[in-house]
């Protein structure tokens, strides 16, 4: 949506130009991953989608390093900083994405991320709380008879 020229390589029907891509264009997208997502879990798929949301502060520290830390320098692209100005226009779409992409079946998890360690922990903790409280979820079981015959194959691939 901050780029709506973008949509234009994908040769959409009915999209000729960027006047076509409306705000009902960016709705309708969001019902179909809305549906998309709802026939996975109808299908047994757990979905995880994680926001991991860096304060403005944040991404201006993280670009400077990667100016001035040479090993970083492979990081950054002078485009960072023309999309930077254009920061409040992206919050507005993600919250309006998350809002309307958000679901029951398959929700936002929104990770405060100015801190890596702590992001990755608290991502860990979400994925290990909602996979514990699925008590159907085994580690698959070898068929018995290849189980009898492991030692067997482990002497043959030694033997190669």
């Amino acid at each position: 949506r901050v780029h709506p020229e973008y949509i234009l390589g994908e040769n959409i029907p009915g999209i000729e130009n960027t006047t076509d891509v409306t705000d009902d264009f960016f709705y309708r997208r969001m019902e179909h991953i809305n549906n998309f997502e709802k026939y996975l879990s109808e299908n047994g798929t757990i979905i995880f989608k994680f926001f991991l949301n860096i304060s403005k502060a944040e991404q201006k520290q993280r670009l400077l390093r990667r100016i001035e830390i040479g090993e970083k320098n492979w990081k950054f692209s002078p485009n960072d900083i023309n999309e930077r100005k254009l920061w409040d226009k992206y919050m507005t779409c993600y919250e309006d994405l998350l809002n309307r992409t958000s679901t029951a079946y398959a929700p936002w998890y929104i990770i405060p991320s100015d801190d890596k360690p702590s992001a990755r922990l608290i991502v860990a903790k979400i994925l290990l709380e909602i996979l514990e409280s699925y008590h159907d979820i085994r580690i698959p079981e070898l068929d018995p008879e290849i189980m009898n015959q492991l030692q067997t194959y482990k002497e043959q691939l030694e033997q190669e």
